[in-house]
């Protein structure tokens, strides 16, 4: 009797095994989608979205917004995703357990607080080091300088005669010509 009971528990078995093996898993074409905008409604631009499976496959997928603050992302597996909004480089939202569907395409918008359009012009700035002035107990400092500003104003800064030596400053007043060092303008007498 045991044997029988264990020949017909092992046709079970393997009954189920063929059955599940056999059902077609969904992995069809998935499609993940959406439109970025910022608190007054205006698309967000270059916004990047990244895409990883959370059915542990390691799968990951990167895609950006066009200009009219639209993403797609087509022919994904049929699982949960985790998707990560990154607009200029930081983390702005994140949606842990996104569901998919075969039938349907999955929307995700995404509305974020604040300005972050594309016709915002980004400063680009960089600092610099600027020693310590001739005769001066304090030491150098660093500034900050705007990349995108033009170069008359710092050009202007170094045509001041305040900032040169008493010997460079009477012979100009006496139009002499004052020696340099070689590479450079010298000023000379009318």
């Amino acid at each position: 009797m045991k044997a029988y009971s264990l020949r017909i528990s092992f046709a079970g078995l393997i009954v189920l095994a063929v059955s599940a093996w056999a059902s077609p898993i969904p992995s069809g074409p998935v499609r993940i989608q959406g439109v970025v905008r910022d608190s007054t409604s205006r698309p967000v631009v270059g916004a990047e979205l990244h895409i990883e499976a959370k059915d542990g496959s390691g799968f990951y997928r990167i895609a950006h917004t066009n200009a009219n603050g639209v993403y797609a992302v087509n022919n994904l597996p049929s699982t949960d995703y985790e998707v990560t909004l990154f607009v200029s480089g930081s983390i702005k939202a994140t949606i842990r357990n996104a569901k998919t569907f075969v039938d349907k395409p999955t929307q995700l918008d995404f509305k974020l607080k604040g300005q972050y359009a594309s016709n915002q012009i980004r400063k680009h700035t960089h600092m610099v080091y600027v020693p310590a002035e001739t005769g001066s107990n304090l030491g150098g400092h660093w500034v900050e300088v705007d990349d995108n500003t033009d170069i008359a104003a710092a050009v202007a800064g170094a045509n001041d005669l305040s900032r040169t030596g008493n010997a460079t400053l009477r012979a100009v007043q006496n139009q002499v010509t004052v020696p340099k060092p070689a590479g450079e303008n010298v000023l000379t007498s009318k």
